[in-house]
């Protein structure tokens, strides 16, 4: 079997905030939090389809008090607008005070040859709440390689 090294690609961040306040308030809508363009230009023809991406997001979360429904809080992470992965922070509909969460969320991505051929793939991170929610300090990051060893 014939292995190929591990070729870097790139590595990107997105610091959206590096402190809690003031943050985005989600009253039933959303909120891009992250968005990294992770360049893959440089990649050699036989890695093309061998391309694995990491992503981490971290945010610090307050969930307001809901008394007629749960309040839900969903990330949703997007390839070139294609979801990738999604996960969701159920809130607690017997909370008396607002709840104050730290979140961190890592997603991976086999994408396909063709969006790596193009040279850069976008990468988003989308938070949004069924009632109320604020998000603090938030980041995004991502790494790609490619290869098989």
């Amino acid at each position: 079997m014939n292995k190929m090294s591990i070729q870097f690609l790139d590595m990107r961040i997105s610091q959206d905030s590096v402190v809690d306040t003031p943050g985005i308030n989600l009253v039933r809508s959303g909120a891009i939090f992250g968005d990294i363009g992770l360049q893959t230009s440089n990649v050699t023809p036989a890695n093309a389809s061998l391309v694995r991406v990491t992503l981490n997001a971290y945010v610090r979360l307050s969930v307001d008090v809901s008394v007629i429904v749960q309040n839900d809080v969903t990330f949703s992470v997007y390839r070139n607008n294609t979801l990738i992965f999604s996960t969701t922070y159920p809130g607690n509909i017997n909370n008396t005070v607002t709840q104050y969460e730290m979140v961190g969320i890592t997603a991976v991505d086999f994408p396909p040859a063709s969006d790596v051929l193009t040279g850069q793939i976008q990468y988003t991170i989308l938070a949004s709440a069924i009632r109320t929610a604020t998000l603090g300090a938030r980041s995004f990051s991502g790494i790609a390689v490619a290869g098989n060893g």
